[in-house]
């Protein structure tokens, strides 16, 4: 599959980022301003923040933006209710060598899909596993048992996949977890507010969560620096969100149900559309795009605030 001209089509500002670049960028563009602690984890919030090992300490806010699985919602806000999709999603750095740039190589089978892409400047390629399942007793920590849940998900699909799993034993990169959607409207209480994951999670690799969360956190931020009151200005950043989160929800079911087919009907329909897809020319496939708003072009299409130039209240794409 082409999949430049697939990511060309969803967007005309589409920049394809690797998770690891980003938080890099975001770390050098900081790091001289922000204090980073690294290797500790909030333990509880109080009057005061304490740490698993570090000094209790005093802030004015606490931002969760840790998550899926957030500490920081889980101490203040208890469990969330959530939907699980029915899938999981894994991912796997292997050699370079096994993926080509610009191209998703994978195989189908009903109920699971497996595929390997390459960015041209990375070092690695990417392995990406997606798979249905009831949902699985293990801690989202149990690496072991995750690489366990993978291998039997994808015995006998393919031998080039069984050649992607064979690096499951080695120390690379790999990353675990169950598709599954945050439902609550609510993200902040007091001093305490959550974004991205932690507050609205649509579903990893399928609803836009990086999207939505870069997006989360430059509304937020935004609103906290029209005011001085913290309050009002959480209550203006869900009041921006809402909408868009909940757009988001919507795309990630839908998008779960075509990208990991049950029946081998299923199969056949998304190989055949992706092929029709990536045979047109891009001047024909980019319109077609447009006109889907709602699908995939709904991250595109978000409009929020310009807190930056224009300052807060203006629209802008």
């Amino acid at each position: 599959m082409d999949a430049t001209k697939i990511f060309a089509a969803t967007s005309d500002r589409h920049v394809e980022i690797m998770r690891d670049d980003l938080s890099e960028i975001y770390y050098d563009a900081t790091r001289a301003d922000v204090e980073y602690v690294f290797g500790d984890s909030i333990a509880s919030i109080g009057d005061e923040v304490s740490f698993d090992h570090g000094t209790p300490r005093r802030f004015d806010l606490v931002i969760g933006a840790d998550g899926l699985h957030s500490t920081v919602r889980r101490l203040v806000f208890g469990e969330a209710a959530r939907t699980f999709t029915g899938a999981y999603l894994a991912v796997l750095s292997v050699p370079r060598e096994l993926g080509v740039a610009g191209t998703m190589t994978g195989h189908i089978g009903p109920g699971r899909s497996a595929a390997v892409y390459r960015a041209r400047h990375l070092d690695d390629a990417r392995a990406v596993f997606l798979f249905r399942s009831a949902e699985l007793a293990y801690h989202h920590r149990d690496v072991a048992r995750q690489k366990q849940s993978l291998r039997e998900a994808f015995a006998g699909l393919h031998p080039q996949v069984d050649e992607w799993m064979g690096h499951l034993d080695g120390d690379r990169a790999f990353y675990f977890d169950s598709i599954t959607q945050l439902r609550e409207d609510t993200w902040s209480r007091g001093r305490v507010a959550l974004v991205g994951d932690a507050a609205y999670c649509p579903g990893p690799a399928i609803g836009g969560s990086t999207s939505l969360a870069v997006l989360g956190a430059y509304v937020l931020a935004g609103e906290l620096a029209a005011g001085t009151d913290h309050e009002a200005a959480f209550a203006r950043y869900e009041d921006e969100m809402r909408d868009l989160v909940h757009a988001s929800r919507r795309f990630a079911l839908g998008a779960a149900r075509t990208l990991i087919p049950s029946t081998r009907l299923g199969v056949w329909g998304l190989t055949r559309g992706t092929q029709v897809l990536t045979s047109l020319p891009s001047w024909l496939l980019r319109p077609l795009a447009r006109l889907n708003s709602r699908g995939v072009r709904l991250h595109d299409s978000m409009v929020v605030k310009d807190y930056g130039r224009q300052g807060a209240g203006t629209p802008a794409p």
